[in-house]
């Protein structure tokens, strides 16, 4: 009886064994670190080859080291693009284009793709063409986003494409910025049929959430020197100075979607034409809305020197102070581009101050067809007069 006893529980271990053995194993997720020295490049790329077949993973940087890359890993990306859930951890760390290599941005991520990157610097990336599009342009000069992305401590500075967003494109993902920087960046092109976004460039699809960070320095041929917005945006707690729209519209930002503005400064922006911080262009869905803001010294080569609204906009507890329009509002130009899509400006607890426009509205102008509404707001001390146009209460 007692080695009967044995069998059976003999047989009851075998059936366990063969009943776990047919359950699929999980791959654990990679955690590893990439030395600083001369391997450190391609032990990067391995690493996050690994972490794309095993499920994701966390790769750390070494503190203040340089990653340096001259080749790229598929003629366009200095990395393997991302596809799974990838997190970088970096110490003042930076992801580098050797100036004499050959021309590739640093970092993509693919659909369905996630990329963290924190203390982590991408800089020196340089698209003039990508082969994949019909035009041959390239977006996404630091960074080309379709799925998942959030900086933190991050800095994506002195990224070029020949497209739209010199430093990071945002192709219907998620963008999100929490304590990181925007600087330097530029789109550009010959042929004038892209360039937009010198920052950053979020298309219609996209989601790009900034939250204390530093947009500054950019520069786009086209418009929006620090953001092209066409899906929706929200920022906070954001400085955007010295943004660059060289021969179009709104230097600090160019919205053509939903734009949500609030604690942030605008500080020395430029706008070859409309819109020296922002310009906010009709569409059927787009509007704008900025609380507890500042507008300072900014400039537009025509209208609106702080903004150009010709869709649905909203300044709360704001300031605009000290800007200036080569030719109309100083201030704020409020026109109606099209019938079709009505133009409304609506001022809650705001000053317009010490504006100054070469030609009309110094402190807001406003075209027929367009509507301005007031509510207690101040317009005053601007030149060569505080408004012109129909602006009730000013």
């Amino acid at each position: 009886m007692k080695k009967r006893l044995v069998l059976a529980g003999s047989a009851l271990v075998a059936s366990l064994g063969l009943g776990l053995s047919a359950v699929p194993a999980v791959a654990a997720q990679n955690d590893v670190t990439i030395d600083c020295n001369e391997n450190g490049s391609q032990n990067l790329i391995n690493a996050i080859k690994d972490a794309n077949n095993n499920g994701g993973g966390t790769i750390r940087l070494a503190k203040r080291c340089a990653y340096r890359f001259e080749t790229s890993f598929d003629g366009l990306n200095a990395l393997p693009p991302i596809t799974r859930d990838v997190k970088i951890i970096g110490d003042k760390s930076t992801l580098i284009r050797s100036v004499r290599g050959d021309e590739f941005r640093i970092l993509r991520v693919e659909e369905g793709g996630s990329l963290t990157l924190k203390g982590v610097t991408v800089t020196g990336g340089l698209l003039t063409s990508d082969p994949n599009d019909a035009e041959g342009n390239a977006d996404g000069g630091g960074i080309a986003n379709e799925g998942s992305l959030w900086l933190e401590k991050s800095t994506v500075i002195g990224n070029q494409i020949t497209g739209d967003g010199g430093g990071i494109s945002n192709e219907g993902g998620y963008v999100t910025l929490v304590n990181s920087r925007v600087l330097t960046n530029i789109a550009f092109d010959q042929d004038k049929d892209a360039a937009d976004g010198g920052g950053i460039s979020n298309n219609a699809d996209g989601t790009l959430t900034i939250k204390k960070s530093t947009i500054a320095g950019n520069t786009s041929e086209e418009d929006g020197g620090g953001i092209q917005n066409q899906g929706t945006l929200t920022a906070e707690g954001t400085l955007f100075s010295k943004n660059e729209a060289r021969d179009d519209d709104g230097a600090a930002i160019n919205n053509l979607g939903s734009a949500k503005i609030k604690d942030s400064k605008f500080v020395e922006n430029y706008a070859g034409l409309e819109g020296g911080a922002i310009n906010n262009d009709p569409s059927n869905n787009n509007t704008l809305e900025v609380t507890g803001s500042s507008f300072h010294r900014n400039v537009a080569g025509r209208d609106g020197g702080a903004l150009n609204n010709e869709g649905i906009a909203t300044l709360k507890t704001s300031t605009i102070k000290g800007n200036q329009a080569g030719r109309d509002g100083g201030g704020i130009n409020n026109e109606e581009e099209d019938a079709a899509d009505p133009t409304v400006l609506t001022l809650e607890y705001t000053k317009v101050t010490e504006n100054r426009a070469a030609r009309h509205g110094g402190g807001i102008n406003n075209w027929v067809g367009a509507e301005v509404i007031l509510k207690h707001s101040k317009i005053f001390k601007n030149r060569p007069d505080n408004c012109a146009g129909a602006v009730p209460g000013c």
